[in-house]
């Protein structure tokens, strides 16, 4: 989703009046500047008194402690990590990891915790799942979105995963034209990610076996870069084409509706692919947009084990 930012300025309001009279004029035109004077003040102590009331009932938050927010992420990446099960290796297990690094819209938060939520009630995911989010309903709970945490939680997932072990990646936020990644959360000052970084990131984490899901404006620009035979990139968009849904209050994104919502049932994520991307389509007709035309790219090796390998089905099972 392409973020945009614009800034409204209000001209200031005021007036300058010359009056030119006559000495006879004088006094009744005084009069008239104090009766509209006190017209003023009352109209003034009225809004004062509005704008009072409203501070009151949206008040303004204070700016994250920076200092306790990053002083925090160790201990919350080691109970992140120390709460995720080492493989049984004698089954194919799946393993989930919810990326949401833009705090500017609450769909992020909310399309990944629904789809960490699937993978651990319906695909058997229960006690392999670590969510990074920026938030502020989980700035406290949970570990920062951001580069450095992704690489401790990837590498830590796969030191707790075997061979035959799939790492599922979901990714959301808005993307850029230059495909980078939104990181951001109020006043942290966090780096964006560009695609060569978070194909670093993956490529260079030990895991066994992974799907990606680039859910983001022009995420078709990041398949090159997490290309490797055992490995799909599943991404909302083209390089050159948005996505949507990105708005406050919204529980997916269109593509994350399409996808997990509306069409993922087992493992077989090309099958739910190609079942979404009509969905989507349609949805962007409804709404008069340009499609999106998502993309799915599949490594060889990857393609031979898929679906069949990770048997996707009932809570706590692989």
């Amino acid at each position: 989703m392409l973020a945009t930012h614009i800034q409204l300025r209000q001209p200031p309001r005021a007036w300058d009046v010359r009056f030119r009279i006559g000495r006879e004029l004088q006094m009744p035109l005084a009069r008239c500047m104090v009766s509209f004077a006190a017209v003023g003040v009352a109209a003034f102590a009225i809004g004062a008194e509005k704008d009072a009331e409203e501070d009151k009932a949206t008040p303004e938050q204070e700016p994250l402690d920076i200092e306790t927010v990053y002083y925090a992420q160790d201990g919350l990446l080691t109970a992140a990590l120390d709460n995720v099960r080492f493989s049984s290796h004698d089954l194919a297990e799946v393993y989930f990891v919810g990326f949401a690094p833009d705090a500017a819209e609450d769909v992020f938060e909310t399309e990944v915790k629904h789809v960490e939520a699937l993978f651990r009630e319906k695909f058997g995911a229960e006690g392999r799942t670590v969510l990074l989010v920026n938030s502020r309903n989980t700035v406290d709970e949970l570990p920062l979105a951001n580069g450095p945490n992704l690489v401790t939680v990837l590498e830590g997932m796969a030191e707790r995963m075997g061979p035959e072990d799939l790492l599922f990646l979901h990714i959301t936020t808005h993307g850029s034209r230059d495909h980078e990644l939104s990181v951001s959360f109020e006043n942290l000052g966090l780096n964006d990610l560009s695609a060569a970084e978070v194909g670093d990131i993956v490529g260079g984490a030990g895991l066994p076996w992974r799907v990606v899901v680039v859910s983001a404006c022009f995420s078709g620009g990041f398949i090159k870069a997490l290309k490797s035979p055992r490995t799909m990139v599943i991404t909302a968009a083209s390089a050159r084409r948005t996505s949507f849904g990105c708005e406050n209050g919204r529980d997916y994104t269109y593509f994350g509706a399409a996808f997990y919502r509306d069409s993922l049932i087992d493992a077989d994520f090309r099958a739910a692919f190609d079942r979404a991307v009509p969905l989507v389509r349609a949805r962007e007709e409804e709404q008069d947009y340009k499609h999106s035309r998502p993309q799915i790219w599949v490594g060889r090796e990857i393609a031979a084990k898929l679906p069949h390998a990770w048997n996707l089905t009932g809570p706590g099972s692989p």
